[in-house]
């Protein structure tokens, strides 16, 4: 079964909890664990899947499909193949189309679709300003807009090195000024004027 990404290129990356591969028009991919190429990413490698999975930036998708027992296969231009198997214990991966539409590969894989929202609701934004004393590093975004947002909802244009990122994500802040953001880890996030 066929999902809505052919031709869409990917806008960005990002890491939270899981990691999830942003297309043009809104649509995501999130996912507990992949392959891509020959490596496995899970939980214990999520930056090095943020890495490699930063390379799919500006690609775009060729084909992706998914079958019922919850495997997911996607093709991008440049030959990179992106694979997701089902997962016993957990979801493996997650559909977000623009309409809000869902498929999800549950845990033990099967495979849920959810209608997008006839009347979606008012989400609550994240607010570009600088966060907190004591606000947590809640995602990493890299791509065509590079952020780190907050457990607060702020939200700063920011690239992290992508070989700094465990050093970033969910550690606190400590310090807060208009150029830079210190965390308690001892980075400096540069924030982009």
């Amino acid at each position: 079964m066929e999902l809505a990404l052919q031709s869409r290129r990917v806008t960005r990356v990002l890491l939270d909890f899981d990691l999830s591969i942003e297309f043009a028009g809104g649509a995501t991919v999130a996912f507990s664990e992949f392959v891509i190429g020959d490596v496995l990413v899970d939980e214990d490698n999520q930056f090095e899947g943020l890495r490699l999975a930063a390379a799919l930036v500006g690609r775009l998708c060729e084909s992706v499909a998914y079958a019922e027992s919850g495997e997911l296969s996607m093709v991008f231009d440049d030959g990179t193949v992106v694979e997701a198997a089902s997962r016993e214990e957990v979801e493996s991966w997650e559909y977000t189309g623009s309409d809000g539409s869902t498929v999800v590969c549950l845990a033990g894989g099967d495979i849920e679709l959810l209608s997008g929202p006839s009347d979606p609701p008012a989400s609550i934004p994240v607010v570009t300003a600088l966060p907190s004393v004591g606000a947590t590093v809640v995602r990493i975004g890299v791509g065509d807009t590079s952020t780190v947002e907050f457990s607060d909802r702020t939200s700063v244009p920011a690239a992290i090195p992508l070989g700094e990122a465990y050093l970033v994500l969910r550690e606190s802040v400590a310090e807060v000024s208009e150029q830079q953001i210190t965390l308690s880890s001892g980075v400096v996030i540069a924030v982009q004027q």
